[in-house]
Order: C-alpha cells, then sequence, then structure tokens
C-alpha cells in the first residue's frame, strides 16, 4: 500500500500516541501535539482518507480514531522506529545476563519484567509462563470477558503450545491482531523468536504493544 509522507507522518502519530495513552486521538489534538506543520482541518481530511483505505477506525465511546490491525501492520513494516535503548537500560541488561545466564526461560523472565508482557518460553520439553498477571495493568482487560479468556488460555498449556508452535520462525515474527490464526488471540498481538537454539519465546500483549522498543530488547538478546 503507498501512503504519501503527510499520510505517513499523520499514522505515525496516531499509533505513537496510542500506544503510549491508550486513548482515541482527534485531528486536534495531533495538530497540538505533533509538530507536523499541518492544521486540524487538514489533519481531518488526512485521517478521513486514512479511516477509507482501513488504516485507522472510530471507536463507539468517542469521535476519535485508533489504529487498526493494517494500520498496525503498516506501522510496524514501514514507519517503526527502532527504540533507542538508554544507557541505563543497556547497564541493567547486561548485568541481569552476567548475574542470571543465559538460559531461555531467564531471557523470557527479564523480557517480561523489561516489557511488562505476558511472556512464554518453550523447548521440546517445558514450557513456562512469566507475567500472566500483567494484563491487569492495560485498560483492554477492563472488559471482564476479555480478561476471562485470556486467564482461561493461560490455564490451556497443550493450545498455548498449539499457538506458539505455528509462528516458530528463525527470525522475529510479530502477528498483530486477526493476523493470528487462532481465536483466542486475535484481540492481542504476539512476538515470537527462536533464541539461539535453546528455543522459543513469545511475548503476547495487547494490539498497541510498544513493537519498537520489544523488537530492540530482542535484537539487543539475540545479539550478546
Amino acid at each position: 500500500m503507498f501512503l504519501d509522507e503527510r499520510k505517513k507522518r499523520i499514522l505515525q502519530a496516531i499509533v505513537n500516541d496510542y500506544v503510549k495513552f491508550a486513548e482515541p486521538i482527534a485531528s486536534k489534538i495531533i495538530a497540538d501535539k505533533y509538530d507536523l506543520d499541518l492544521s486540524s482541518a487538514t489533519i481531518r481530511n488526512e485521517m478521513a482518507e486514512l479511516e477509507e483505505l482501513g488504516l485507522i477506525e472510530k471507536t463507539h465511546t468517542s469521535s476519535g480514531r485508533v489504529p487498526s490491525d493494517l494500520g498496525y501492520r503498516y506501522y510496524v513494516d514501514s514507519l517503526m522506529d527502532y527504540y533507542d535503548v538508554s544507557n541505563e537500560e543497556l547497564t541493567n541488561l547486561a548485568s541481569y545476563l552476567e548475574g542470571c545466564g543465559k538460559m531461555l526461560t531467564d531471557i523470557s523472565k527479564m523480557l517480561s519484567g523489561l516489557t511488562h508482557y505476558t511472556t512464554i518460553s518453550m523447548d521440546k520439553n517445558d514450557m513456562v509462563l512469566y507475567g500472566r498477571n500483567n494484563v491487569f495493568d492495560y485498560p483492554e482487560f477492563r472488559d471482564i470477558e476479555r480478561l476471562r479468556k485470556f486467564m482461561y488460555l493461560m490455564e490451556e498449556e497443550e493450545r498455548i503450545r498449539e499457538i506458539v508452535d505455528s509462528y516458530t520462525n528463525t527470525d522475529i515474527t510479530i502477528r498483530i491482531g486477526e493476523e493470528n490464526n487462532f481465536d483466542e488471540v486475535k484481540d492481542y498481538s504476539v512476538v515470537t523468536f527462536n533464541y539461539k537454539d535453546e528455543g522459543t519465546i513469545a511475548i503476547i500483549g495487547p494490539k498497541r504493544m510498544d513493537y519498537s522498543r520489544v523488537v530492540s530488547y530482542i535484537r539487543y538478546l539475540l545479539d550478546n
């Protein structure tokens, strides 16, 4: 899909803002908060076109817009800037690796702590979950039915293994919402990667996952 630079900048602003604040965003907010040198009216017209393209969508509770699954995909593939891991974070990462080693479960536990998402480490014989209760901190899970389904899934070890197995790849794989083949995770994003031939780690979070930060952490761990 081709987008001109104006639409790219607006979509990037919408995704970045929604990832951070979890609130639908209107054209005036974009004009006031982001240095796009565009009027609110111009942004509103561009957002209408982005909506027609299926990249953003209206919510039932707000006049603002949020990214769609397709919008997140375009962002991940074409607009995402890699997160600039701070010196403090690099020091903490190095200290953790030195102190706890580089076992698959250690890395999964560390990623859950860093990202505040749920992580799963899986090798041929074992599967370990970390941070299953992290979902309570995200507004998406104020929906009791969604929360119930997620917690139920976390108890279904064989189903989780089946899901993670289906995404196993040599590189980082990101599946967003409806891209997931399993109904249980169509409301989430799932990031998986193979860790140095030891097994697979999956990170499960809301679709407004901070993809840039997650991918940057993974690339650091794979390179060190």
